[in-house]
């Protein structure tokens, strides 16, 4: 038997469960020689599209049978594991530093951090509201029940969710929700719309909407499941230049000030996207990428969807993501200061974890990158 077929059998028996112990140890010999990258990669690919084409196929359960490969060792509370079941693309080994991301039992156990730095706690739920008058109401610690009522819409806190109930004589004003790095918070606009804000970021909105228009400003991240009003499009603009109009749909907007694109990713139903003179609708798995410098719109087709809107469901995917975006990302969501002492090479990772870990288990994903770092208080100094 040829050393490829031989793989695809080691793989296989591994994958189905019936790999003895000597097979087992073997295929991890095995996956460790760099000089077969290709063949593995396209072997991987293989055992994708055999499991898919099944009309019994699972992603869900797929991804965790492949996760016993990518992650041999007693799966933890923690997991980070590279991704190949969501997509064709994601079958592609990923090299970095010369090292077989895939074949290494990547585990970011909690662990004592080092350099002796105070570990830092994740983000976790909290936003403050900012009423028409000016006034600030901090949601973090609020019990659930009404929170405030403006001429006469009742704005009421439930289970980690803000809603507005808007009268049928309500007055609108503005209200602005805030979320500070360390937070994340959901919100139910006043036509039914479900919102889900991402940490440092921003949303304005009046407390009743208009009968021809629903109009909201972000700045930073958001996911939004829109109620359908044929009569009154939803419209969320980013700057003075952009805008996203829809009429019901789900889709996700990253808007930070401080990275290079304005980024639209669309889930569900169909959006439009003006900058400018320019107009680009969307469907289902696509992405517009706009520049924040300036520049022509880039549309992307089947974008994995599920890894920009992890964030909502508690993980922090790194899929595709520049150094630079990854940093920004771990900023944000731990609240901690960056300092860039050299402008390392921006490589791109392959990967997820959970949101819900101290800092100490991320940094070492950054270690196993072979990025340079350490930690001095809550500041993150990169580079040499």
């Amino acid at each position: 038997m040829e050393a490829k077929e031989y793989y695809r059998f080691l793989l296989q028996r591994y994958y189905d469960g019936t790999a003895t112990e000597a097979e087992t140890e073997e295929l991890f010999a095995e996956l460790r020689n760099e000089a077969d990258e290709d063949t593995w990669t396209e072997l991987i690919s293989e055992l994708h599209s055999q499991a898919s084409a099944d009309p019994a196929y699972n992603a869900a359960a797929y991804e965790q049978d492949l996760a016993r490969i990518l992650q041999p060792q007693q799966q933890p509370p923690l997991r980070i594991w590279w991704r190949y079941a969501a997509a064709a693309a994601a079958t592609a080994a990923l090299l970095i530093g010369g090292i077989w991301y895939f074949t290494r039992p990547v585990r970011l156990a909690e662990t004592t951090p080092a350099g002796g730095f105070a570990d830092v706690k994740p983000g976790t739920s909290g936003a403050v509201l900012t009423l028409a008058d000016g006034s600030q109401i901090v949601l973090d610690s609020l019990q659930n029940g009404v929170v405030t009522q403006q001429q006469g819409t009742t704005v009421l806190l439930q289970n980690g969710q803000l809603a507005y109930q808007a009268s049928g004589n309500s007055v609108a004003g503005n209200n602005t929700m805030t979320t500070p790095r360390g937070r994340r918070f959901r919100l139910q606009l006043p036509d039914g719309t479900l919102v889900w804000l991402n940490a440092a970021s921003a949303i304005s909105f009046p407390t009743t909407f208009s009968r021809t228009e629903r109009k909201v400003r972000l700045t930073g991240e958001a996911y939004f499941e829109v109620t359908p009003d044929k009569a009154a499009p939803f419209i969320v603009t980013l700057n003075n230049q952009t805008a996203v109009q829809v009429l019901g749909t789900h889709f996700n907007i990253s808007a930070y000030p401080d990275e290079p694109q304005i980024r639209t990713t669309l889930t569900e139903g169909a959006v439009k996207v003006k900058l400018q003179q320019q107009e680009q609708v969307l469907k289902p798995g696509q992405q517009l990428q706009i520049d924040n410098a300036g520049g022509p719109m880039q549309l992307q087709q089947h974008v994995d969807t599920s890894a920009v809107i992890g964030w909502k469901n508690g993980i922090l995917h790194f899929d595709n993501k520049k150094l630079t975006e990854v940093i920004n990302m771990i900023a944000r969501w731990y609240d901690i200061e960056v300092v860039y002492k050299t402008v390392p090479a921006d490589i791109s990772f392959v990967g997820e974890t959970g949101s819900d870990v101290n800092l100490s288990s991320v940094l070492n994903f950054l270690k196993e990158s072979g990025i340079h770092f350490r930690m001095e208080g809550k500041t993150l100094v990169v580079g040499e």
